[in-house]
């Protein structure tokens, strides 16, 4: 794998992280702009969050091994 595709699959899952955080951010936050306050509610929010970052994580490390393995 070249450089650029490595940096490439790095950018891409990192904006996707932030992206999930942002929604994130968002859900966290009723309507009117004011903080859940109930656990129910944060969990809810929380839902698929842990899940989709360690997607993205292991996106990186297989680009990583991908590239390691070419070298």
């Amino acid at each position: 794998m070249e450089i650029s595709k490595l940096s490439w699959y790095y950018h891409h899952a990192c904006d996707r992280i932030h992206e999930i955080v942002d929604d994130l951010y968002e859900a966290l936050h009723k309507e009117t702009g004011m903080p859940k306050e109930k656990l129910g509610d944060v969990e809810e929010a929380m839902e698929g969050v842990r899940t989709a970052i360690y997607h993205e994580l292991d996106l990186i490390k297989s680009a990583v091994d991908e590239h390691e393995g070419n070298e």
